[in-house]
């Protein structure tokens, strides 16, 4: 017979350890543009990010190194420019541009361009 009073051992769940290089792995450079300056007005940011990654890793990045709360992640991946180097064709590397958009009130200060007066 097993006695059902005695309690049984909790089970902790299993944490992994935050990594804080991998946030900068993601994040390549914010894109400073006429257009992305406009977007910083009504809180969305605009961000070169590493290809390989998707929305939700490029949100935890966002809120690890910014510390805003992120409301939305839109992605666009960019093909890259044919060129030419003398006689031969060559092309620029494929790139992925994330447009982050942050809760109401917040802003990301280092990445809006300075106004000058």
């Amino acid at each position: 017979m097993v006695k059902e009073d005695e309690p049984k051992e909790k089970v902790k769940p299993v944490v992994l350890k935050e990594q804080t290089g991998d946030a900068y792995k993601i994040l390549i450079k914010p894109q400073i543009t006429e257009k992305a300056t406009m977007l910083a007005t009504r809180g969305k940011y605009v961000f070169q990010v590493h290809p390989d990654f998707n929305k939700a890793e490029i949100k935890r990045a966002i809120e690890k190194v910014y510390d805003v709360h992120v409301r939305k992640v839109n992605i666009l991946t960019i093909s890259g420019k044919a060129r030419r180097y003398g006689r031969s064709v060559g092309r620029t590397k494929d790139w992925k541009k994330a447009v982050i958009s942050v809760a109401k009130g917040e802003r990301i200060a280092s990445v809006t361009a300075t106004e000058q007066a």
